[in-house]
């Protein structure tokens, strides 16, 4: 499923859906009981004549991810899976990663936004100055991502401290970013993979 769903296709919700269906080898009856079944779980009902290019960005998310899951996938690629979903529809995502690793598939997940605290057990690996290291779990449940706004001045001490007390500080922005707050340890973007 990518980011941005295409919706400058001359599709409704059900045309496309139905079109992809076919494409992916389902049989006619499969296809409308199929089609039926993700547009009721991911709230589509109401969209299901509404052309693509007329959806909201969340609406057009949902039908991506129904799109991605009419067949059951053996490695599903979801970027950015959350990216202006109803509280409903994020909900459902780790719903559906467990139903594609219930039924043997793999489910690779790209989030820059610290949204796969929503998938407890996922190995995850971090993507930083061209390398890729996994992280390992530190024991304990959850994981909560803070931004802190602080000082240009400020900011070397407060990036040593925060280490120190053994935090992982992710990234730092701004204008005088110091060079060990952007270096190793300053992950800019992360990858994560169940």
């Amino acid at each position: 499923m990518p980011e941005r769903f295409p919706a400058e296709q001359p599709f409704t919700v059900d045309g496309y859906l139905t079109a992809m269906a076919r494409i992916a080898g389902l049989s006619p009856a499969t296809t409308e009981r199929t089609v039926r079944r993700w547009v009721d779980r991911l709230g589509l009902g109401p969209f299901r004549t509404v052309r693509l290019a007329q959806l909201s960005k969340g609406t057009a998310q949902k039908v991506g991810l129904a799109q991605a899951v009419l067949r059951p996938p053996g490695l599903l690629v979801l970027d950015e899976p959350w990216e202006g979903l109803d509280a409903a529809a994020r909900e459902l995502v780790p719903q559906l990663v467990d139903e594609v690793l219930a039924d043997g598939g793999s489910v690779l997940v790209s989030d820059h936004r610290g949204e796969t605290v929503r998938l407890p057990d996922a190995r995850e690996w971090l993507v930083a100055d061209g390398a890729v290291v996994e992280r390992v779990p530190s024991g304990e449940a959850s994981v909560a991502v803070v931004e802190l706004e602080v000082t240009v001045g400020q900011l070397p001490a407060t990036v040593a401290r925060l280490r120190a007390e053994g935090h992982h500080v992710l990234r730092v922005r701004g204008q005088s970013a110091p060079p060990e707050a952007t270096g190793p340890g300053a992950e800019p973007s992360s990858e994560v993979a169940r």
